[in-house]
């Protein structure tokens, strides 16, 4: 990879910045591929093929393709051929496991900004509270939202997100999850609850709910009062 050098001879911490000013700028140049960053960036251990990309992320494979290689390019992503483990069912119902060999793609751990670029993805709010709000407000009748874990950047919650309401609608919960976990890179661990039974729950001082309320979070819906 190649970086412009600065102009006069900046000390070192200065170069630095304005190294990172430059590889920032080309990493956060459209929606797609800061989808695939966070995807990459909150995975790290991971090997994803590009089916899995996709899927993912929710970016349209000719976006995914040339947003991969423009990090490809950039040295933060890194690519080989693997052997992948499938599973095939007969029509006698057996199951039978197979591997084919693919490309998969993973992160640099080398990639020098590494570090700062995990502390910014960390930091970075999936979307602003007002278009989160509006997404989940399209659910149902929502009377309580509460946000935790990775939104507060915590990974010792009981859950992420927690949501009281009624009528909640399966097919538009799962489109909403697919889209807040193609934001923020990784599965959501989420709560449904009915408003009847969080309200038994809470008065029973269920220690499942007293852990989410104890604990760090934000409520963005509070109908019930809590």
């Amino acid at each position: 990879m190649t970086y412009s050098k600065p102009h006069g001879h900046l000390p070192c911490g200065f170069a630095r910045v304005a190294i990172m000013e430059q590889i920032l700028e080309r990493l956060f140049e459209s929606v797609p591929k800061v989808k695939i960053l966070r995807l990459f960036v909150r995975n790290q251990e991971l090997l994803f093929t590009f089916e899995d990309i996709k899927k993912r992320s929710q970016v349209r494979p000719q976006a995914a393709r040339s947003e991969l290689k423009k990090l490809i390019k950039l040295d933060l992503i890194s690519q080989k051929i693997s052997p992948i483990k499938y599973q095939i069912k007969r029509r006698s119902g057996k199951i039978i496991n197979k591997s084919r060999k693919t490309r998969v793609f993973f992160i640099n751990k080398s990639f020098r900004l590494l570090p700062e670029l995990h502390d910014l993805v960390a930091k970075d709010s999936i979307a602003s509270r007002k278009k989160l709000l509006a997404k989940i407000r399209g659910l149902g009748s929502m009377k309580l939202v509460v946000l935790s874990g990775i939104f507060l950047n915590s990974d010792r919650a009981r859950t992420d997100l927690l949501l009281v309401g009624n009528n909640i609608k399966k097919g538009k919960l799962e489109r909403f999850l697919a889209d807040v976990e193609s934001e923020i890179g990784r599965p959501l661990q989420y709560t449904l609850m009915e408003e009847k039974e969080f309200k038994y729950r809470l008065d029973m001082y269920d220690r499942f709910l007293r852990d989410i309320l104890e604990y760090p979070h934000d409520k963005l819906i509070n109908r019930l009062k809590i």
